[in-house]
């Protein structure tokens, strides 16, 4: 219906723009994630630490649920 395709593109909109808030570095190892890459896949292709990608990606996580109002553990 046209009032679930608008309730979907203002999730869509929340969604980007909580993304578009992260720090750079977190922004960046988050897009690449999403886009299907593991740790080890971003770290050689940024040419920094897995550990880094790792912590990058547990801030950005952490920031997300905040920003978007998430609690508790992924299911």
């Amino acid at each position: 219906s046209a009032a679930a395709a608008t309730e979907l593109r203002d999730e869509a909109r929340t969604v980007l723009a909580a993304l578009a808030s992260l720090p750079p570095k977190q922004r960046e190892v988050m897009a690449w994630h999403i886009d299907g890459f593991g740790s080890a896949e971003i770290a050689a292709t940024l040419h920094i630490d897995p550990a880094a990608v790792r912590q990058n990606l547990i801030k950005a996580r952490r920031s997300l649920k905040k920003k978007l109002g998430i609690s508790g553990a992924p299911q």
